[in-house]
């Protein structure tokens, strides 16, 4: 199941997102609130202050009957205020700033949804009303209305709420980038923390720096040291399996020496048998000298490989190690030619990188030595196995003679001297805790397999 993951810096900015809009979206709100209480209240106010200064002198037209002066007076104040300006007695208009049709009928106030700050609010309207009197004077049954229209007041109030949520939203965007920014660079120290670990994972030579911020450093010095332990620990496990292997290459090196020295041994006792016959006792005794230089020969050879301590075995990249025995047997043998077949990828052996090569080098120059044009390199892995092949297209060897050859009692082929190569090859094999494997190559030669345990 593949997981889609994100950057922690825009987790944290997509889960503020609905905190940043619903932060805009209230403070506009709110604020558009405020400001058209605000606004309606100093209509309100206004409308009030101007009907308590007209009451007085309403009344003085209205007991003189100056009906002309009323007109005008409603009619500047309509104009004045933009609303509609009534005057009323006895329930029926005395002056308005509408068409004079209406003087003398009855008033028909509108219909009132709600009232709110001592005021009464139509579907459309703010009606303010007061009492035409004036002071120590009887009343006359007057009263002035004034009807400012709604309309202006909520499309304040709408454009306030778009403007603020406008510059809200622009706010809460750079807002949210400075956010950005700042988690980014927060964040640096823990990008700091995930190379350093992915660093003393995956490079032997990498230094750790350390990290200014407390928690981070102590999980950078946790790791660093935590490494160190691991690699000690591979260190002592690899240089007991190395004994171990070592102790092997003892015990291989006496079962290798058992048969001849049986052999010898039963040779001498013939040469000495008096009821043997004198040519079977001169045969025998002519081939002890013999036998006993293959044993030394094979003594010499283990000497030669087992004289060094033994090898620690670390997990590395043995393609690196074929690469350079290659480049390095190519720039001394240049007339042959050497192929390989390497995978581009890491296969993780445990060897130690210089006897492996030493290995490698013995049979890529046996094989070139041999081999009429061509020599062949390939790497094989499988799950628990790494198999090495080195062919050439010579005449080949006699399967029966690799034993011998393998245990170092051989004779060189290029001179009257001891073949150590294969037997230090097999040796450096074996304390790999490997094998080394000879078969007719397909190529109509030798081919030399080393097989070595994967981690």
């Amino acid at each position: 199941m593949k997981i889609n993951t994100i950057s922690f810096f825009r987790h944290v900015n997509n889960s503020l997102n609905p905190y940043r809009w619903a932060i805009s979206l209230g403070a506009a709100f709110l604020i558009s609130i405020l400001f058209a209480g605000f606004s309606l209240g100093n209509r309100i106010d206004s409308d009030r202050q101007m009907l308590a200064a007209l009451s007085p002198y309403l009344a003085t037209l209205v007991e003189s009957s100056d009906r002309p002066e009323l007109l005008r007076v409603v009619q500047s104040v309509s104009e004045a205020k933009g609303a509609d300006v009534v005057l009323v007695q006895d329930d029926n208009v005395l002056a308005t700033n509408k068409s004079i049709a209406d003087l003398d009928m009855p008033f028909k106030k509108p219909q009132v949804n709600f009232h709110l700050l001592d005021t009464d609010f139509s579907a459309t309207q703010i009606i303010s009303t007061k009492e035409v009197r004036r002071s120590g004077y009887p009343s006359q049954n007057a009263s002035l209305y004034i009807m400012t229209p709604l309309m202006p007041s909520i499309r304040n109030a709408l454009s306030t709420f778009i403007i603020l949520f406008f510059v809200s939203t622009l706010v809460s965007m750079f807002s949210a980038r400075q956010t950005r920014k700042a988690i980014k660079k927060t964040l640096k120290p823990l990008v700091q923390l995930h190379s350093d670990i992915k660093g003393l994972v995956t490079e032997a030579d990498f230094i750790s720096k350390p990290i200014h911020i407390r928690e981070f450093e102590e999980i950078r010095h946790t790791v660093n040291q935590t490494k160190i332990d691991l690699d000690n620990a591979k260190d002592s496990l690899a240089e007991e399996k190395a004994k171990k292997l070592s102790a092997e290459s003892f015990k291989c090196l006496i079962h290798d020496l058992h048969n001849p020295i049986a052999v010898l041994s039963l040779r001498a006792s013939i040469a000495n048998d008096p009821l043997k016959d004198s040519e079977t006792r001169e045969e025998a005794a002519s081939s002890i000298p013999r036998i006993a230089d293959q044993i030394l020969n094979q003594i010499t050879a283990a000497k030669k490989n087992l004289e060094e301590e033994p090898i620690s075995l670390r997990d590395t990249n043995v393609v690196k190690c074929i690469e350079e025995s290659i480049a390095q047997v190519k720039a001394v043998f240049l007339s042959k030619a050497i192929i390989s077949s390497i995978p581009e990828g890491a296969v993780m052996v445990p060897h130690d990188p210089a006897l492996l090569k030493r290995a490698l080098i013995n049979l890529l120059e046996n094989g070139v030595e041999a081999a009429n044009s061509i020599v062949r390199v390939s790497i094989h892995q499988s799950e628990n196995m790494a198999m090495i092949k080195v062919c050439d297209d010579g005449p080949g060897m006699d399967e029966m003679k690799i034993p011998i050859f393998f245990q170092g009692r051989g004779q060189s082929g290029k001179a009257n001297r001891q073949a150590f190569g294969l037997s230090s090859t097999n040796h450096i094999v074996r304390s790999h805790g490997g094998k080394l494997i000879y078969r007719k190559s397909d190529l109509g030669g030798s081919s030399f397999e080393i097989r070595l345990g994967v981690i």
